[in-house]
């Protein structure tokens, strides 16, 4: 799962602090405290502190962290993230992210009047550069988000796409047929015209979630298939993008979605859980293991003189960026 990225002043400090399954030590980056049988994490523990974090990306083993214009990996290695070219690129440099079914989605000729969106069966045959698709953009890419079956892409226009196994039709949040099948990029036309822009997508397991630049939350997709049902962190999911609200409509700053788990950072600097708790991904203490049915509000208070700026979240895990204030 790709997440926004994160960028302090060269002057500011800032902390990562993180909650939830651990198996892996994937919620570990000091090497001194890396445990053979490591635990879950159920409340937000600081795991690193840095003086610029620039971009999480969490997956189910592994946290890959870029601070400081440098990529730290915890837990275990998925081989490596780093392409086979000469240019010797990192997968998360630049707009991308992998599926749960290991499918890898990128963006391609940044800088250039127009950019390609282009997938990978699997990281192998990325680091190879054995693409399997290709569509062009004429608008530039500003994130791409994964959920279990496909991909959801928000451009620089503020236009909303997404492509994905055409037996979850409800995650594609759009029509599907001849002219506009489920796996190529297709528009989300639903978010077109709710009076203000797209500013930042996420997605994880079977829900997929759209922020707009005033704060206004938009979530669509299913209920998770078969054998793969697990609590869900919103029971009313539907192929159409409903806006949802946050504790009597607070404006939303930084919203990330997990497995079967969400988090959400209001404006006014409060975090927000709902969802699935087996593994304390919703950083509510080692007593609080059950799942949260609406939002609630974490119990979590940052160091004097610091600030809350965003929120991220792994299959199973949950993060909380804070950064060092300001002078006034």
């Amino acid at each position: 799962m790709e997440l926004p990225v994160r960028i302090a002043q060269a002057e500011d400090a800032m902390e990562l602090y993180a909650t939830g399954f651990n198996a892996w030590n994937q919620l570990t980056f000091d090497p001194s405290t890396v445990k053979d049988e490591p635990d879950d994490i159920f409340s937000f523990t600081k795991i690193l502190g840095t003086q610029r974090l620039d971009r999480v990306v969490s997956q189910m083993c592994y946290t890959a962290v870029q601070r400081e214009g440098t990529w730290s990996l915890a837990g275990l290695s998925p081989g490596t993230l780093v392409s086979g070219n000469a240019d010797q690129r990192y997968l998360f440099d630049h707009s991308s992210a992998i599926s749960a079914d290991g499918r890898v989605l990128t963006v391609e000729g940044l800088g250039r009047p127009s950019q390609a969106i282009v997938e990978y069966p699997a990281l192998a045959a990325w680091r190879a550069n054995r693409s399997t698709h290709s569509w062009p953009s004429e608008s530039g890419v500003r994130q791409i988000a994964a959920y279990d079956g496909g991909f959801v892409i928000l451009r620089e226009d503020a236009s909303l796409s997404t492509m994905g196994d055409p037996r979850f039709g409800d995650c594609l949040g759009r029509e599907v047929d001849e002219s506009n099948p489920a796996d190529v990029p297709g528009l989300v036309s639903d978010l077109s015209d709710i009076g203000e822009p797209i500013k930042m997508v996420a997605a994880g397991g079977y829900t997929l979630a759209a922020l707009t630049e005033g704060g206004g939350l938009y979530l669509w997709g299913m209920q998770s298939p078969g054998s793969q049902s697990r609590h869900q962190a919103f029971a009313d999911l539907s192929g159409i993008p409903n806006y949802v609200e946050v504790d009597g409509e607070k404006d939303v700053q930084d919203i990330a979605l997990g497995e079967s788990h969400a988090i959400a950072l209001t404006t006014d600097g409060c975090v927000y859980v709902v969802g699935d708790n087996t593994n304390g991904q919703l950083g509510l203490g080692s007593d609080s293991k059950s799942p949260v049915e609406s939002w609630l509000k974490v119990p979590f208070n940052s160091p004097q003189g610091w600030n809350i700026v965003g929120v991220e979240a792994g299959p199973r895990s949950s993060f909380i960026v804070t950064a060092k204030a300001k002078p006034k």
